[in-house]
């Protein structure tokens, strides 16, 4: 199910600085986050997350920082930077405010994970001590909302890891009874016609999924084997939408915990687009790399990865898919 994100209001630097984790489903560390903000209230929209460079990599990250913003179409920005590495950081904002404009400066600010420092004339040069907490209102409300907060960006990873032993045993298993049940459908099958023989098999566990039933191994692997034929993957990329992509992510995610080689990068490339789709391009990306992991030449992998290092919005496919779509 689809879940509408709980409102919080943010009203100091402390409150931004707990807000972090539930902009990114995790605690940022030895990280820049850029949160663009529209309209009077600075509302938030568009973020990402970046690590701390090496100093003489400060201005060409700022200016991709900035570029992302631009692409996103930001009126304002606000700019977090948590880390030990303090001179860094102060040399990265103060870049990225030179190449803001036209876009507004509402807050640049960089901790420590327990003080907080800005650049602006009479801030004390001690910093001031903050707390970041669990109970925090604004974690308390993500996690009521059915957000998982995890400890780190590894925590996240982590829930991408390839299946290990015993389960991998039993998945391949069960991935080559399907294939050889499949190959000598697809043998006597039509190019033309291998979309529509695909998702005869593909559709109804893609319904099961996302009307939330239990998917079995067989699910599992069955929809795994036929996804990487690149005509029923297509097929499914096209019904993930705006109003899909939340529940398709969270089925891809379960098939992508159990997929074994070779049926990774099409399951993984899936996974990435639904995640990116919903504004995760944390997800997105751990995703990705994933896929690009499994085959450096999958295309589709390769062309998730150009848009969120080109800092695509997700809002321009929409556009695409809506220009594309049959007349009524």
């Amino acid at each position: 199910m689809t879940q509408t994100p709980s409102v919080y209001t943010a009203h100091d630097i402390p409150d931004l600085l707990n807000t972090l984790p539930t902009l990114f489903g995790f605690r940022p560390q030895e990280s820049l986050v850029a949160v663009s903000t529209r309209g009077p209230r600075c509302r938030f929209g568009f973020r990402l997350r970046v690590d701390i460079p090496a100093p003489e990599d400060v201005e060409e990250l700022a200016e991709v920082v900035v570029g992302h913003l631009s692409r996103h179409g930001a009126e304002g920005a606000i700019f977090l930077a948590v880390t030990q590495e303090q001179e860094v950081a102060r040399d990265l904002l103060a870049a990225i405010e030179r190449q803001l404009p036209p876009i507004a400066l509402i807050v640049a600010v960089r901790a420590d994970g327990e003080r907080y420092w800005s650049d602006e004339p009479g801030f004390p040069p001690d910093g001031i001590a903050y707390e970041t907490s669990d109970h925090h209102l604004a974690v308390v409300q993500a996690i009521a909302a059915g957000q998982q907060i995890l400890p780190d960006r590894q925590a996240l990873v982590d829930r991408f890891a390839p299946v290990t032993q015993p389960r991998r045993a039993w998945m391949e298993r069960a991935a080559d009874e399907v294939v050889r049940q499949v190959v000598p459908l697809i043998a006597r099958t039509p190019d033309n016609e291998l979309a529509a023989i695909g998702m005869q098999q593909v559709q109804p566990i893609l319904d099961r999924g996302l009307a939330g039933e239990r998917l079995s191994d067989d699910d599992i692997a069955r929809f795994s084997v036929w996804v990487s034929g690149i005509q029923v993957r297509d097929e499914v990329w096209n019904q993930i939408t705006a109003e899909t992509a939340d529940d398709m992510l969270r089925l891809l995610m379960l098939v992508s915990r159990s997929v074994v080689p070779p049926f990774e990068p099409a399951v993984l490339s899936l996974t990435a687009f639904a995640a990116w789709l919903t504004g995760d391009g944390a997800q997105s990306l751990i995703a990705v790399e994933r896929a690009l992991a499994a085959d450096r030449t999958y295309s589709m992998a390769r062309l998730m990865l150009q848009m969120l290092e080109g800092g695509v919005a997700p809002s321009h496919w929409l556009a695409l898919q809506a220009a594309n779509a049959p007349s009524p």
